[in-house]
């Protein structure tokens, strides 16, 4: 009897070190899981970031000095060497402006083409509102004057406080109370956070540095996402919500190839 019960206290301690041992284990999973989901957003910028090609074929003695990792999303491509002229700073600014530009205007033509707004399509939007087949009344030309000159207005005023952030004038945002011009003198200008950062996403310099690395990422996609609309207007004749369907439609029978291929029947 003492040796079956020796013999159950065995299995029963067995099994509960082999879910001792499983549980060990899922939480070094785990572990690591965070471990390298944190390093790995964090090594998009610094000296140690990731380059654009592996770590066999390009290291950092490779790429330029001015590309020394302290811009977010630096991967040290430069083929051109656009940055030897000493203004990279000044190029991630413009970078940084059309790549905000690009995530707002990708949405802007997509959408409303895909609900079949009047004009939708980005081609034929002005034509639309100029004819008057949106449904104003009144001359085009004031409507057009209603509509540019709040946006010369607006983004003049932004652009010159974005230069002069102690020019800025005082204001009150949601969740973080009144704030002065001053408060922005020792911030980035082009990622100034700060008053502007209503919900505390980057709270720290670490969280601010990796907002910058998705920013740039999603910003350099839609970029290319706009190249691709020109592209496919040019091409087509089309908006991108139109190519898109008939290519899901047919696959194989709507693609780049199809639509550039030259007919080739033989002649006898």
């Amino acid at each position: 009897m003492k040796k079956k019960k020796n013999a159950r206290k065995r299995r029963k301690g067995g099994v509960s070190a082999v879910r001792f041992k499983h549980q060990c284990t899922d939480g070094r999973t785990i572990l690591l899981f965070f471990f390298f989901f944190f390093t790995t957003q964090q090594n998009f910028s610094g000296p140690q970031r990731k380059l654009y090609l592996p770590s066999g074929l390009l290291t950092t003695a490779d790429i330029p000095s001015y590309l020394d990792g302290k811009l977010a999303g630096d991967y040290g491509f430069d083929p051109l060497g656009l940055g030897a002229d000493g203004a990279i700073k000044q190029y991630r600014v413009a970078e940084v402006i059309h790549a905000r530009w690009a995530m707002l205007a990708v949405p802007g033509i997509v959408i409303p083409e895909a609900l079949n707004v009047a004009g939708g399509d980005w081609r034929e939007t002005g034509k639309v509102f100029l004819e008057g087949s949106t449904g104003r009344f009144g001359p085009a030309e004031l409507w057009l004057g209603i509509a540019v000159a709040p946006l010369i207005v607006l983004m003049g005023g932004a652009e010159k406080f974005r230069s002069d952030p102690a020019s800025a004038p005082s204001g009150f945002v949601p969740f973080k109370g009144s704030f002065t011009g001053s408060d922005f003198a020792k911030l980035d200008p082009i990622n100034p956070g700060g008053p502007l950062d209503f919900y505390n996403v980057a709270a720290t310099p670490q969280d601010l540095e990796i907002l910058k690395v998705k920013e740039i990422k999603n910003g350099r996609l839609a970029m290319i996402a706009m190249l691709g609309v020109f592209v496919q207007g040019a091409t087509t004749g089309e908006g991108p919500a139109a190519n898109w369907g008939k290519h899901v439609a047919d696959p194989f029978g709507y693609n780049f190839v199809t639509l550039n291929a030259v007919d080739r029947t033989p002649v006898l």
